[in-house]
């Protein structure tokens, strides 16, 4: 660009700088006008000519918000003389004037600055017509306006704007309702002096209604503390008249009207707002009305006490009820009393009256109802228990509190729980007969009297655990009809309906329907499922119990599938499934120890701790399984786990000592064995199986001492007699070993067949040596 040109531009840029500096944007405006047209006429490259015409609208975009800006004081003047419109007017120029701005960012904020500016000046107008409303003590429209405008003055406060405005409307609405107030408090009061009281009051509860509803609380206080004293005075000048008149009628002994004109007092007394002076004027009633009611219950409460003192009342029910009934009435008197220590106390001492009554009959019926439990007579028991019930309803105490009611109740329901528990062991054995049918009316039966229980949680625990008993004697009939392969069908096909009746409630429109019927079917298709499982348990257990393993554990499998695929997989149906899979898996485990397939053992009651990690007989199985492969390592690294789970499991800690001396061990299998008997000192096993290792260490003393601490606990043990006298032969005690040998051999005739003949020629040898050494002795 040529410098002539350049200087001639930045000439005409600085004449309409100082044109803006001076606020006269119109010609300033003009000057880079023709700046720009200079530009389109001189300049030939189109790139330095694009440079200078964004330079140059830059500076056109700063000079009209100048421009605005000019305008915005201009208009905020006229809103602070009150010329509204006229104010709106300059504003609408304003918003003219931004729309030539092209930086869109700069117009944008400059439109939402006088938008608000807009928005403030017509709630400031109609703010001012509230506040003229408010003067002329039009408070209701007046709050009308102030709200209306408040909620639009939210809204943009809300959205993040600065907007004085809408704490300055928030302070007149305050100011207007404490203006009521003050309205409502001069009226009040004038028509107190005039001595219209109703109104007055009505008035004054406005204002405290008013400050309660629309002010923080303590913010008023000393207007509240004014106004309820006010109150408070009228009703006071009510009540001392007929406290006067009151006293009157009690010097001339007159009572009834003596208490009425108190009564009356009172009830203006209880109409004042709390504070000392209400106390006051109740305490004064208290002090004249109460000792009236004390002495008419005295004379009613020394007729109950006659009737009490009487021999045996408590084994009337017709005295008792009457010494109840005259309490009762000393109680009603008591509770209309006014409000003191003194009532307190009064009903205290009528309530123990009636309380100690009720029980002293309860328990005589309490002891006759025992004495018919002990005697199997069932109803009469319960009989007598309920007539205590109906006594104890009369006790007196706080709502749903009366424990000697509870106790009575948690009675009848123990007798009837012994009753139920009589007639389910009846039912448990017709199952174990396999007379289904019959064991299910049995527990039908029990059922039924459930329903004359009390409703407790024990009495729930009752309920479940039959109704439970009924649906798996239920399934135990199907499977012995062989019905149950069509059980499990009606289920699929309940399933299946219960599906479609989900997809409609998927469709539903309404979200909060949609899933309450969602959950409501789900709910339903969880219960099919539970009774699907309940199906499948019990067929594994049949075939389990016909040793038919292998089948059984696939319907344990199905039954924990189906469980996984419910909305809340149910804990007690998984407990169940656990419950008898791992029983039935042990089952498998010994059958095959039995028929030597450790391995087979070991896998089953692997599959047993997949199930519950925390298993104590599954590591004891596969321990055992060990033992008998003579892989005694892995047996006492199954052992221990067992042990950890169970300290206290006796046949773990044997089955390790025996590994131990498997392993020649002897000292780690003497801990082992000392720990077992140390947790049963009965367990006879125990000590043989130490005695054989002090045997095995030649400490033949100990061995014999542990061989005879196994027969005192079982004097029948063959083994234990036989390796003792074994022990005392390898001692050279060869007649206590005869005699302890012959003692296994009566126990146990196979045990010892090889060893018998020639026990037989020891003790010939023995006898014909004893008898060769004393003839020698006779002959010395």
């Amino acid at each position: 660009m040529k410098a002539s040109i350049l200087k001639k531009l930045n000439q005409t840029i600085e004449e309409a700088n100082a044109l803006k500096d001076k606020k006269n944007c119109e010609k300033a405006l003009k000057k880079l006008q023709e700046a720009i047209n200079f530009i389109n006429l001189k300049v030939k490259e189109p790139k330095d000519k694009q440079i200078e015409i964004e330079n140059i609208k830059n500076v056109m975009n700063q000079t009209y918000s100048v421009q605005i800006n000019t305008i915005i004081q201009e208009a905020i003047t006229l809103t602070s003389q009150k010329e509204f419109n006229k104010a709106k007017d300059i504003f609408q120029n304003a918003l003219k004037v931004a729309e030539n701005i092209n930086d869109l960012d700069l117009k944008d904020a400059e439109i939402k600055e006088l938008n608000l500016l807009i928005s403030e000046n017509e709630l400031e107008q109609t703010l001012l017509k509230g506040v003229k409303l408010r003067d002329e003590k039009n408070f209701d429209k007046a709050l009308e306006i102030f709200n209306k405008e408040l909620s639009i003055a939210e809204d943009i406060y809300n959205s993040g704007s600065k907007f004085d405005v809408f704490f300055k409307i928030k302070d007149e609405i305050n100011l207007t309702y404490s203006s009521q107030i003050n309205v409502l408090v001069e009226q009040g009061t004038s028509l107190k002096q005039s001595g219209n009281n109703t109104e007055a009051i009505k008035n004054f509860e406005k204002s405290l209604d008013l400050i309660e509803k629309y002010f923080e609380p303590g913010t008023k206080k000393t207007e509240v503390n004014n106004i309820k004293n006010l109150v408070n005075e009228i009703y006071s000048n009510q009540i001392k008249p007929l406290v006067e008149k009151g006293k009157n009628f009690s010097k001339q002994g007159e009572m009834e009207t003596t208490v009425s004109e108190f009564k009356n007092a009172l009830n203006i007394a209880s109409k004042m707002l709390d504070s000392d002076l209400k106390n006051l004027e109740i305490s004064l009633i208290a002090e004249v009305l109460n000792p009236i009611y004390i002495e008419r219950i005295k004379p009613i409460i020394d007729n109950g006490n006659k009737i009490i003192e009487q021999e045996k009342m408590e084994e009337s029910i017709e005295n008792i009820n009457e010494a109840l009934n005259i309490f009762r009435e000393a109680l009603d008197i008591a509770k209309i009393m006014v409000n003191s220590e003194i009532k307190k106390r009064k009903i205290e001492e009528i309530k123990n009256f009636i309380n100690k009554t009720c029980l002293a009959g309860i328990k005589v019926i309490k002891d006759k109802s025992l004495q018919y439990v002990v005697q199997k007579k069932h109803d009469d028991a319960i009989g007598e228990l309920y007539s205590a019930v109906s006594l104890a309803k009369n006790m007196v105490f706080p709502e749903n509190n009366n424990p000697e009611l509870d106790n009575l109740k948690n009675s009848v329901n123990n007798i009837y729980t012994a009753v139920v528990e009589e007639v389910v062991n009846k039912g448990n054995k017709l199952v174990e007969q396999k007379e289904f049918q019959e064991a299910i009316n049995v527990f039908n039966e029990a059922l039924s009297l459930t329903n004359k229980m009390y409703l407790t949680d024990e009495m729930e625990k009752e309920v479940n655990m039959i109704k439970s008993l009924i649906y798996e004697t239920e399934v135990k009939l199907l499977v012995g009809k062989g019905k149950l392969s069509e059980e499990q069908k009606v289920k699929e096909k309940e399933i299946k309906r219960l599906k479609k009746r989900l997809d409609y409630a998927n469709s539903i429109e309404d979200p909060d329907r949609r899933l309450e019927e969602m959950y409501k079917v789900k709910k339903m298709i969880d219960d099919v499922h539970s009774e699907e499982i309940r199906l499948f348990i019990e067929q594994g257990n049949q075939l389990a119990g016909d040793m038919m393993f292998d089948d059984a554990f696939e319907f344990f499998e199905k039954a924990i599938k189906v469980n996984e695929m419910m909305e809340e997989p149910d804990i007690k149906n998984k407990d169940l499934i656990k419950k008898s899979y791992k029983r039935e898996l042990i089952n498998k485990t010994k059958q095959e120890i039995d028929n030597k397939k450790f391995d087979n053992a070991i896998k089953s009651c692997n599959r047993a701790i997949e199930l519950d990690e925390k298993f104590v007989k599954a590591y004891y199985f596969i321990g055992l399984a060990y033992y008998y492969k003579k892989r005694y390592d892995s047996a006492i690294e199954y052992l221990k786990k067992a042990v950890d789970f169970d300290n206290n499991l006796v046949k773990a800690w044997n089955l390790m000592g025996l590994s131990y001396e498997a392993k020649e061990e002897y000292e780690n299998a003497l801990k082992f064995l000392n720990n077992t008997v140390e947790i049963e000192p009965n367990f006879a096993d125990g000590w043989y199986n130490l005695a054989n290792i002090f045997k095995q260490m030649k400490n033949f003393e100990k061995a014999i001492d542990n061989y005879k601490k196994a027969i005192e606990i079982d004097p029948e043990f063959a083994k234990a007699w036989f390796f003792m006298g074994s022990t005392y032969f390898d001692n050279n005690d060869y007649r206590n070993s005869i005699k302890h040998l012959e003692h296994a051999i009566k126990l146990d005739s196979d045990l010892t067949q090889d060893v018998n003949p020639l026990i037989k020629n020891l003790k010939d040898v023995i006898d014909k040596l004893q008898e060769s050494l004393s003839l020698s002795f006779i002959n010395r």
